[in-house]
């Protein structure tokens, strides 16, 4: 995936920063939300809740990284829409 510019830099330098955003979101949800699972396994006194935290926080961080456009092409979070991908 080539690499965007970022308005951050001036100098028109690129960065990339779409799949690392999208691993952080992705582990991010897995993390706050094994936790959560965690928690809730030891209040309750149950064993699967984490896992089910942990697999519900994968999804959502892949759909929060959907919201965000961060898993299109460059091309098309620009709106070309020149080839049907």
């Amino acid at each position: 995936m080539p690499a965007e510019p970022s308005p951050d830099n001036p100098d028109g330098r690129r960065e990339y920063k779409g799949g690392n955003t999208l691993a952080t979101y992705i582990i991010g949800g897995i993390i706050a939300w094994g936790l959560i699972g965690w928690g809730l396994d030891f209040l309750l006194n149950t064993r699967w809740l984490f896992i089910v935290g942990a697999v519900l926080g994968a999804g959502g961080g892949y759909y929060l990284a959907r919201k965000h456009n961060l898993t299109r092409s460059p091309q098309r979070r620009r709106g070309d829409r020149g080839t049907n991908n």
